[in-house]
């Protein structure tokens, strides 16, 4: 009979304490999320309302049946009862009038949100219903859902610690450095109702799966979830495109993989299973999209409501980007958004030229690191690969935007616009957070190596998360004194 060999019990006993820290640091998270989400009033100025709006028809069972509907009367009257003008430096004094002209104007308004595509407002409408069942009405409702956001916040801190795990097998700094910055990641998305803040979790669940099946051999069910995750990831948001991109290059790698070895045959249902998983629900969701809205993305109307018209490919190339200074514009102004977010406060953008500096300039030189080691390293270790794959979700990702920046002529809109026609929107695709931290971990930790100084990173990264903390502290501390907020209810 074959005994098997001796545990490592000091090897398990690290382990089980490493994922013990980690779960702390969920738990911190999430503990953040909620103090700084708390903290601020409804209805921020990153299309909250429309948002809720949303939100709240999907609690109700009803799917927006055209691009562009009237707010629910209902929601108005939430809305109405919970709004403040603290964002725009208004006054907060709602006269009879202004109460009965708001509703009447939110009422005869379209949501320019309903197009938006379903995953976020499913999962956020039964959690909705949740609350209603629970007896939560108006404000208590509004901030439940807000809520929402600390265990997905969570759920992504413990889900960039299994991708550290399988990028940094051999690295316990870098491993726990990614979930730590991940924690404290000061994106303000997780701090409002919007869609944005599913897609960093789904996004990282399928980069993490779709990474584990290039690396390893994994089974039918596997595959299956994997296809799915993918769909529900694009089915959150369009510009999380990159991850449809990046199953697409894994398998067409799996299938010359298996080519090679002579495997097709035995591949072949993971990969039809993989691939049905994850294009049926696109499918029927761009068909419905189709027969409903007149086109498959859904946006068509939204875009002729805002005087956006679609550029002849000639004169796409005619843009500022192609220039040193608009290139310079678009990735620094990118780059701000993605770190802190646009959420104002008194009409000025909640931001500390500092950290803006700070982000822009670490992202840069790590990112170059990182490109330097890729280059300079061939070997196909997981690093390696989870590199690559990180840079190229990120670079779809950036071009993503960059493409639709050049694709509309926006008018008089007020942004993009004319004088600025750039998505900057760093919301848009949060999704890539994790695979950017990895790069920016690799690259820093590539940095420290050089200077005999990799032990220090985990120290270096502890710092990062308290300077950010602190700067969130300053920038929101004004914002705990407002009467409209979740700590003054009554």
């Amino acid at each position: 009979m074959t005994q098997s060999p001796p545990k490592d019990i000091s090897t398990e006993t690290a382990t089980r304490y490493e994922r013990l820290f980690i779960a702390i640091i969920c738990l911190i998270a999430g503990a953040r999320i909620f103090i700084f989400s708390a903290a601020l009033p409804f209805f921020t100025n990153v299309d909250e309302i429309s948002h809720f709006d949303l939100v709240y028809k999907y609690s109700q069972g009803r799917l927006p049946a055209a691009p562009l509907e009237k707010c629910d009367p209902n929601a108005v009257r939430i809305i109405i009862h919970n709004t403040t003008g603290e964002y725009y430096d208004l006054p907060t004094y709602r006269s009879p009038q202004w109460l009965a002209e708001s509703t009447s104007f939110l009422c005869n308004s379209n949501n320019r949100e309903t197009w938006a595509w379903p995953s976020y407002y499913l999962l956020a409408g039964l959690w909705c219903r949740l609350g209603i069942s629970l007896g939560l009405g108006d404000g208590q409702l509004l901030y439940w859902i807000r809520f929402l956001n600390v265990p997905l916040m969570a759920v992504l801190v413990w889900v960039s610690y299994l991708v550290a795990v399988r990028v940094f097998p051999e690295n316990r700094h870098c491993r726990l450095s990614l979930p730590i910055l991940v924690a404290f990641f000061p994106q303000d998305i997780f701090f409002y109702i919007t869609g944005d803040a599913l897609s960093p979790p789904a996004f990282t669940a399928a980069f993490m799966m779709l990474l584990s099946i290039y690396l390893s051999e994994k089974s039918l069910r596997y595959h299956l979830i994997a296809g799915f995750v993918v769909a529900v990831t694009f089915l959150t948001k369009v510009s999380n495109i990159a991850i449809v991109a990046l199953a697409v290059v894994v398998m067409l790698l799996k299938i010359k993989q298996a080519v090679s070895q002579g495997q097709f045959k035995n591949y072949l249902p993971c990969l039809t299973v993989f691939v049905a998983a994850a294009a049926i629900p696109v499918a029927i969701w761009l068909g419905r999209n189709y027969i409903l809205f007149g086109d498959i993305i859904g946006s068509a109307a939204v875009f002729n409501e805002r005087g956006w018209e679609v550029k002849p490919l000639a004169q796409i190339f005619a843009h500022p980007i192609f220039g040193g200074r608009g290139l310079f514009t678009f990735l620094t102004e990118l780059t701000k958004t993605f770190w802190r977010g646009e959420v104002i406060w008194r009409d000025k953008r909640m931001a500390l030229p500092f950290a803006d500096f700070f982000y822009v300039i670490t992202s840069a030189v790590f990112f170059i690191a990182c490109l330097a080691r890729l280059i300079l390293n061939k070997s196909e270790k997981p690093l390696t690969i989870a590199l690559k794959m990180s840079f190229f979700v990120v670079s779809v990702s950036i071009l993503f935007l960059a493409f639709a920046s050049m694709r509309f002529e926006f008018g008089e809109f007020v942004y993009p616009s004319c004088e600025y026609p750039y998505f900057t929107s760093g919301r848009l695709i949060a999704g890539t957070i994790v695979p950017f931290l990895v790069l920016y971990i690799a690259g820093l930790h590539y940095i420290l190596s050089k200077f005999r100084l990799a032990s220090r990173l985990l120290v270096i990264v502890v710092i990062i998360a308290a300077v950010i903390t602190i700067s969130e502290i300053i920038l929101t501390w004004p914002v705990f004194s407002s009467p409209y907020n979740w700590f003054h209810l009554k």
